[in-house]
């Protein structure tokens, strides 16, 4: 998982998802909460947004 937090939003902003993304990104920090926030953005993309 390389990409930033900034280009996972851009990414995500592009593909009309960005509100899904955050608001996904809350269940995803409470099921991982050891995780780096990076991390947890990028499964969230992965889920919401797709690989």
């Amino acid at each position: 998982m390389s990409h930033t937090i900034e280009d996972i939003l851009y990414d995500a902003h592009k593909k009309g998802k960005r509100e899904e993304l955050l608001h996904y990104l809350e269940t995803v920090r409470q099921k991982n909460p050891g995780k780096e926030l990076a991390d947890l953005y990028q499964m969230a993309h992965d889920r919401i947004v797709g690989p």
